[in-house]
């Protein structure tokens, strides 16, 4: 006999589903529709395992939830997921996984320099050949806020995209820069930040914090999952290789396994929160297949498929004719 997959976990998940689907039909009356709730959706990355919750947003197009949000809070390579899902484009940007991510352009071990080439991303990917709608994001309605690291103070911040002054584009990048595998910074309103997953794995506790009383999380970690301490030779290196402030970025290294461990219980609803909120978290089925540097298409695209699919029966939604596009 086999039992089912959980499909949801959270704290009070059937309430923030409802609110959700309220809104979404209220909305589908009449575009302008207002309530008293504030919806937020949380997106979590972690290189190429970003492809399951890239499903699950362009599920969320599929739903018709573009403008629904309005919050969206992202981390790493899910802020590339929710910038596509915002522009209307999430069919186009989680072919970036499985056919532009693959190439060695931007993923090589033997590149130990700069073993993922985010600029290659972002200047031959996102502005060419699978171009984001800038503009799009920023009109969208949903207010977009990037988890990245403060790599001068050594701490996490998020940056509000509709106020910052320097480029979008610059924002998006900061967030995907991640130490070590990249290890370089980027400038956005004269401030060196990197990717954010250190300190902020995923921005739930933001989400929060900033009065969200209904939020979705999509992470891409099964719900077993428990951060591995750092052994005192990989803090020995990262401490060597790291760029920005080595010693604040060490400490949030050294300290990296139990925030990101709080943050999971969080959003799994095995600690509460301090306010009252409800909050639907949904993981990828066990068990965990892709990984961060994960490069086979035919398992990242089924990967984003299955994770979409789980999306759609969550809301109630018939998830067996929905597909991806073949790889090109």
């Amino acid at each position: 006999m086999t039992t089912e997959p959980t499909l949801y976990y959270g704290t009070d998940p059937n309430a923030a589903i409802g609110h959700i689907l309220t809104r979404a039909e209220a909305r589908r009356l009449d575009p302008y529709a207002k309530d008293e709730r504030k919806i937020g959706l949380v997106v979590e990355g972690g290189a190429m395992r970003g492809v399951l919750s890239g499903g699950g947003a362009v599920a969320l197009g599929h739903l018709g939830f573009h403008e629904l949000f309005d919050e969206v809070y992202a981390t790493s390579a899910g802020v590339m997921n929710v910038c596509y899902f915002l522009a209307r484009q999430g069919e186009l940007g989680i072919r970036v996984y499985y056919e532009d991510c693959t190439d060695r352009r931007f993923w090589s071990p033997r590149r130990f320099w700069k073993m993922l080439d985010v600029d290659y991303l972002f200047r031959d990917v996102v502005m060419q050949v699978k171009p984001l709608d800038i503009d799009a994001v920023l009109r969208s309605p949903s207010r977009l806020l990037v988890g990245v690291i403060n790599a001068r103070e050594g701490r996490g911040e998020l940056l509000d995209t509709k106020a910052i002054k320097s480029p979008l584009v610059n924002a998006l990048k900061a967030a995907t820069a991640m130490p070590i595998l990249y290890n370089r910074t980027v400038e956005v309103d004269g401030t060196p930040y990197v990717d954010g997953g250190l300190a902020i794995p995923f921005p739930l506790k933001q989400a929060i914090d900033r009065g969200c009383t209904d939020i979705l999380v999509l992470l891409t970690r099964p719900p077993s999952y428990r951060s591995p301490e750092p052994t005192w030779r990989q803090k020995a290196l990262f401490r060597r290789l790291a760029c920005g402030n080595k010693a604040k970025m060490s400490l949030l290294y050294n300290h990296h396994a139990e925030v990101a461990i709080a943050a999971r219980q969080l959003a799994l609803g095995i600690s509460k929160p301090d306010r009252p909120v409800n909050i639907v978290t949904i993981c990828p089925e066990l068990p965990e297949l892709i990984h961060r540097t994960t490069r086979d298409p035919q398992l990242l695209r089924q990967g984003a498929v299955n994770y979409g699919r789980k999306v759609l029966r969550v809301f109630g939604a018939d998830d067996q004719k929905w597909d991806l596009d073949p790889i090109r």
